[in-house]
């Protein structure tokens, strides 16, 4: 009787008793999800940085979208009227001339004109043959005005007016290192995006290892959990460290809207690293919630 009952004492043995004893023989694997753990949130970090470049530096709309709400048109259009007016005020154009040339000059759709050419890679420089015929136009219109002698103001005079006035036109509207840049999103554009489905290939299978490996529930989604939290730490540092740092609006660029488009850019695109860096959170979280939930419930039996 005593030798029938410890078969049936073992039977009634819980699986949380049958996990422990399988838990402490396994030394290697925990070791190996950890290993692929750290590989999931080193491919995930890569996929985010990859990710923002390309929904940012890589997007023509997202330069569009810094340049409207920055300001960046109403203040090129303030500083190519003081550009002109000083250059007026030599050539003996007065000041409501200027003013009412520059207002006439659609100065956003020039500047949307130049991003989509840069981003097309047609041209790096600044469309002016629109700007110098309305130029030539509008000093002719105002030598009548004024009832000027035409002989006074002779072709070559007015045609070195005309050249200095588009060069100050061109530096205004331009904006520093995009020729520079041109190459590159044009060399790296397509490249971008088969490394962003890779990193996103490489994810998936690293994840379905962890899933279909593991016999147990919770360690599944431990593991999983395990990545997804150190992608999130170090998502989440590089914006951190950025806006701690307060670098960026410690930038020195005199240029006022080149300075408000900079600091609008660039707070925009390390804002983009804490919405990847929250959907990390997110699923590490839940990962987690569900990895204690299942422990629960095998050691619970």
């Amino acid at each position: 009787m005593e030798l029938q009952s410890n078969p049936t004492k073992q039977h009634g043995s819980s699986n949380g008793e049958h996990y422990h004893h399988h838990h402490h023989r396994s030394r290697v694997k925990p070791v190996v999800y950890c290993i692929l753990s750290f590989i999931l949130a080193f491919v995930l970090f890569a996929l985010s940085i990859c990710t923002v470049l390309k929904t940012t530096v890589f997007s023509k709309d997202f330069i569009i979208n810094s340049i409207n709400s920055s300001g960046y048109c109403s203040n090129i259009n303030e500083e190519l009227k003081n550009e002109l007016i000083s250059l007026g005020n030599a050539s003996g154009l007065d000041k409501d001339f200027v003013n009412k040339f520059v207002d006439s000059l659609d100065i956003e759709n020039a500047i949307e004109d130049y991003i989509s050419n840069f981003y097309s890679n047609k041209s790096t420089l600044v469309e002016t043959i629109q700007f110098k015929q309305q130029l030539k136009y509008s000093i002719d219109e105002y030598i009548k005005e004024k009832n000027f002698d035409p002989k006074a103001a002779s072709d070559e005079n007015i045609a070195y007016l005309i050249d200095v006035a588009t060069e100050r036109y061109t530096a205004v509207i331009s904006i520093p290192f995009f020729s520079v840049m041109a190459n590159y999103i044009s060399k790296y554009q397509t490249p971008l995006t088969m490394v962003i489905l890779g990193l996103c290939a490489a994810a998936l299978i690293i994840i379905a290892i962890i899933f279909f490996s593991n016999k147990y529930k919770h360690r599944r989604f431990r593991y999983i959990s395990y990545g997804f939290g150190g992608a999130f730490l170090a998502t989440a540092f590089i914006p951190a460290l950025v806006f701690i740092s307060n670098k960026i609006s410690q930038v020195n660029i005199e240029i006022r809207s080149l300075y408000n488009l900079f600091v609008n850019y660039m707070n925009t695109l390390f804002l983009n690293f804490w919405i990847y860096a929250g959907i990390y959170l997110l699923i590490a979280i839940l990962t987690f919630i569900l990895s204690r939930k299942y422990y629960k419930k095998i050691t619970s039996h």
